[in-house]
């Protein structure tokens, strides 16, 4: 497992955006990206990205498959 993996799973859970791209620049720039919850058993949906400050972008998914990503 890769170090930025490692990071990922601590509490909390942060990655940061070096982290992100040392684990993406090693595929292709056809490769997919899933995004899954253990905790729910189910792939999540990409909803959009928003910034929300200098420093921290919000990355929003979709936990209820076929529902709103507003959905509480």
């Amino acid at each position: 497992m890769s170090e930025a993996i490692r990071n990922a799973t601590a509490d909390p859970p942060i990655i940061t955006v070096g982290d992100l791209i040392d684990e993406l620049c090693r595929l292709p720039d056809t490769a997919l990206v899933s995004f899954h919850c253990p905790m729910l058993d189910h792939e999540l949906t990409f909803y959009h990205v928003r910034k929300r400050s200098k420093d921290l972008v919000e990355i929003e998914v979709n936990a209820y498959p076929g529902g709103s990503a507003k959905a509480a």
